[in-house]
């Protein structure tokens, strides 16, 4: 009875949070592709799109999973599901990665044009996605890596293995979660050490760099949510069988990530986030507001001049007339 309450609400939260990374994701590519042509086209929201796009392949892999959660036979549908679900996580930690090396060529390597190209970023998105479905290829290949997991429920690369399972998770993780922060490491050294050298082009660029920095570590924040509760099950298993709900809760915070990662996306977007909060009315009211606000202050003015002393009036009024007469 435990059991069965315990999936419940974990079923509850997969399609919660699932929900919210569908919608999100779906509003911030809706407004970038909406407004392409004319406010956005640039390699930031191209990666963005990327991203929101990994995390819809993660929902669909996610809701498989949660729709056949009463399924435990070892088909080759579980296991194709299996394969769904694992190369949707590394599509969506690899897709951290290229905007780290995004970063990285427009904050370091700026000096070399072909560097900042469309072209050269759609290449790395394609890597994304290729490199997404041929490690998940070889799990598949692999017979005991993508299994039934009967603490969890679900067709996945199984933590109980521990060979497929630090394998797979060193490639999903650890490998592009190491790389962005060495990455990172590398822009924040060249954020700093170039303080020696300011000017005001230098000190604008500076600021640009800090900001995007401070984004910078909220997201791998987020990618170490995802992946750590999963990595140190792993480890665990190696030494001893962990409790059988750490399982699904290691599952969960992946999808945990992925909703925050949505949520992250579109609000650290200015634009995105300044037409979203057009669409629900907010930024209307915060016009309102500020128009509220000047006409107090321009009310505020004319009383003050009102209440100005008469003499003071005159003696202004004299020394104009004074000052024609010179002119005259």
């Amino acid at each position: 009875m435990v059991r069965e309450s315990f999936f419940l609400i974990t079923s509850a939260l997969f399609i919660l949070l699932t929900l919210i990374t569908i919608i999100f994701a779906l509003i911030t590519i809706l407004i970038i592709v909406y407004n392409w042509k004319s406010q956005t086209r640039s390699i930031t929201n191209l990666l963005t799109c990327n991203s929101c796009f990994t995390l819809l392949y993660h929902s669909l892999a996610t809701l498989l999973e949660i729709l056949f959660l009463s399924f435990p036979v070892n088909t080759i549908l579980c296991r194709i599901r299996a394969y769904i679900y694992y190369s949707s996580c590394i599509s969506l930690s690899y897709s951290y990665l290229i905007h780290a090396i995004s970063r990285y060529f427009i904050t370091i390597r700026y000096q070399h044009k072909m560097l900042l190209t469309f072209h050269l970023n759609w290449i790395l998105i394609v890597l994304n996605w290729f490199i997404s479905a041929f490690f998940g290829m070889i799990m598949l290949l692999i017979p005991l890596a993508l299994q039934y997991e009967y603490e969890s429920r679900m067709c996945l690369l199984t933590s109980k293995v521990f060979l497929t399972s630090l394998i797979g998770v060193m490639i999903a993780f650890c490998f592009p979660f190491l790389a962005i922060i060495f990455l990172y490491a590398l822009i924040l050294y060249h954020t700093t050490t170039s303080r020696r050298h300011l000017s005001v082009f230098n000190t604008m660029r500076l600021r640009r760099n800090l900001k995007v920095f401070q984004m910078i570590l909220m997201f791998v924040c987020i990618l170490a949510i995802g992946g750590t509760p999963y990595f140190i099950c792993v480890m665990m298993n190696r030494v001893t069988q962990i409790p059988w709900p750490w399982y699904s809760l290691s599952i969960l915070c992946i999808s945990l990530s992925a909703a925050l990662e949505s949520l992250a996306l579109l609000f650290s977007n200015s634009f995105v986030k300044r037409r979203f909060l057009e669409l629900i009315h907010l930024q209307q009211r915060t016009d309102i507001n500020i128009l509220i606000g000047q006409h107090q202050h321009s009310t505020n003015y004319n009383n003050h001049a009102e209440n100005v002393p008469l003499h003071v009036s005159l003696l202004t009024t004299k020394d104009n007339l004074h000052e024609e007469s010179k002119v005259n």
